[in-house]
C-alpha cells in the first residue's frame, strides 16, 4: 500500500513532548533528502487515486504548529515536496501553533494542502454521536471561512476512530479520512506512520519504504482477530447463563 507518514512539529523542546512527537530540523531535512532521492512523493489525494502497486510516499502534520510554516515548509520547498496539514481549528492563535493569519499564508502555497483534525483535538471514540458531528462539521467550517478552500480531507486525532465515525465522516462531507493504524484501513479510516524523536536513519526507512507498515498491519490484523474471538466467547458465555 501507498505510505502516508506523520509528523507533528520539527523542534527540540527542552523537554519531550508526549508520544516523542518532535523532531530536529537536521533529522527532518535527513530525511526529506532521503525521500526526495529514493521515493515517489506525491499529494494526499494522489495517494486516494493511484493504484496501490505504485508505492507513493505522502506527507503530512498533525495540529497545526508554529514551526511547520517557518520551519518545516523552507526544507519542503528546497527538496519540492508536498505536504497535507490537518489543523486543530480550536488551537489557531494558541502559543505556539499558528495565527489565522498564518493559517491564511501557508495555505495559499502550492506545496500545501490544509485538512480537518477536530475542533478541540478530542477522542472522537469518546464522543457522543452529536459531539462528533459538531466537531466534524465546525472544524470543517472554521478553516474553509479561513482559508477561501474547500477542505474535505480529515486526520482523527490520537489516530482513533471506529466504523461508526467513519460513517459519520463520510456523511459530514469528508472525501477521505485518516487514522494511525485503527480501523480497517478504509476510505475514511486510511493508515499512516507516525514519526518522532526516536526513529533514527534505519528506522525511518523502515517506515518510509513500507516495511514497518507491512509488519504494523499484519499486528493489527491479528489482534483485531483476537479482539473478535474474544468478544464471541464472552457473547457465548452470556447466552449460556441466559439460557441457565
Amino acid at each position: 500500500m501507498h505510505t502516508v507518514l506523520v509528523y507533528h512539529t520539527i523542534s527540540e523542546p527542552a523537554d519531550r513532548l508526549p508520544g516523542d512527537i518532535d523532531i530536529s530540523a537536521e533529522r527532518f531535512e535527513r530525511q526529506l533528502h532521503w525521500l526526495e532521492r529514493w521515493r515517489r512523493v506525491e499529494t494526499l489525494t494522489q495517494t486516494l487515486r493511484a493504484p496501490e502497486s505504485d508505492r507513493l510516499t505522502a506527507i503530512t502534520f498533525d495540529d497545526g504548529f508554529r514551526d511547520n510554516l517557518t520551519v518545516a515548509l523552507p526544507l519542503l520547498e528546497k527538496y519540492q515536496l508536498p505536504m497535507t496539514l490537518f489543523v486543530v481549528a480550536g488551537f489557531l492563535g494558541r502559543e505556539g501553533f499558528l495565527s489565522p493569519d498564518e493559517l491564511r499564508e501557508i495555505s495559499k502555497h502550492p506545496l500545501i494542502t490544509i485538512g480537518a483534525h477536530g475542533v478541540w483535538h478530542r477522542h472522537f471514540t469518546r464522543l457522543k454521536s452529536d459531539e462528533a458531528r459538531f466537531e466534524l462539521i465546525e472544524s470543517r467550517r472554521i478553516l474553509s471561512s479561513m482559508t477561501g478552500n474547500r477542505v474535505d480531507l480529515m486526520a482523527w486525532p490520537f489516530g482513533e476512530c471506529n466504523e461508526q465515525l467513519e460513517q459519520l465522516s463520510k456523511e459530514c462531507g469528508y472525501r477521505a479520512s485518516w487514522s494511525v493504524w485503527k480501523g480497517a484501513n478504509r476510505m475514511h479510516s486510511r493508515w499512516r506512520v507516525p514519526l518522532g524523536r526516536r526513529d533514527n536513519m534505519l528506522k525511518f526507512v523502515a517506515k518510509a519504504t513500507g516495511a514497518y507498515a507491512l509488519t504494523k498491519a499484519k499486528w493489527h490484523r491479528v489482534r483485531e482477530q483476537k479482539s473478535e474471538v474474544r468478544d464471541q466467547k464472552s457473547a457465548g458465555r452470556d447466552q449460556l447463563v441466559t439460557d441457565l
